[in-house]
C-alpha cells in the first residue's frame, strides 16, 4: 500500500513539473522574440467618411507624412492641412501648431506647404508633409516614442465652400 502512494506521488509531481517546464520555456519564448513589446505595436489612421489613409508616418523630427486620398463624390481644393495632440475647445480645429489650417509655409517641411491650393479628385491621393505639433511646439520624440493626435484639412468644395474638418486620427510610432 505504501508503494502505490509513493508512485502516484511521483506520477503527480512529474506531470506537474513537466507541465511547469514547458509554460516556462513558452513564457521564455514570448519574451526573446518581444511578443508583448509595445514598440511593435502597430500604428493606426482613422479616417473620416469620404477619407482614406493610405500611408501614415511620423518622424522623430515630428514630420508626418501622409498619404491622403478622398473620395467625396467630388473635386476638392486643399488650402491647408494640420497635424495636433489635441483639438481646440470647440472642437472644429487643432489646438496647437496650424491652428486655422493655413498655408503658411512654417508649418511645413521643406517647402511642403499646399500654397494656392492642390486639386483632389475623389477617388485620388496625395501625400502631405507637415510638422505634428503638441502644447510644447512640435512633437518630436525618439523612436521608442509614440504620437496620439489627429488631422485636420482645409478645403474648399466647388459650389459649396470652404471647410475645415478633422479628417483623421492618428496612433503612430516614431520611425
Amino acid at each position: 500500500m505504501q508503494k502505490f502512494r509513493a508512485q502516484a506521488a511521483v506520477d503527480f509531481l512529474m506531470s506537474y513539473g513537466i507541465a511547469l517546464i514547458v509554460v516556462t520555456i513558452a513564457i521564455a519564448v514570448i519574451v526573446k522574440v518581444a511578443y508583448l513589446s509595445p514598440t511593435l505595436s502597430t500604428s493606426t489612421c482613422t479616417p473620416a467618411p469620404g477619407f482614406a489613409c493610405q500611408y501614415y508616418a511620423i518622424n522623430t523630427s515630428g514630420v508626418l507624412k501622409l498619404s491622403l486620398a478622398q473620395a467625396t463624390g467630388s473635386a476638392i481644393i486643399v488650402h491647408g492641412i494640420a497635424c495636433s495632440t489635441l483639438p481646440n475647445t470647440t472642437g472644429n480645429r487643432p489646438a496647437y501648431g496650424n491652428v486655422y489650417v493655413t498655408n503658411s509655409l512654417a508649418y511645413y517641411p521643406s517647402g511642403g506647404s499646399p500654397g494656392t491650393g492642390i486639386s483632389l479628385y475623389s477617388g485620388s491621393a496625395y501625400t502631405f508633409s507637415l510638422n505634428c505639433y503638441g502644447p510644447s511646439g512640435i512633437a518630436a520624440s525618439n523612436l521608442q516614442g509614440s504620437f496620439i493626435g489627429y488631422v485636420w484639412l482645409n478645403y474648399t468644395v466647388p459650389g459649396f465652400g470652404t471647410l475645415t474638418q478633422q479628417v483623421a486620427s492618428i496612433d503612430l510610432r516614431y520611425t
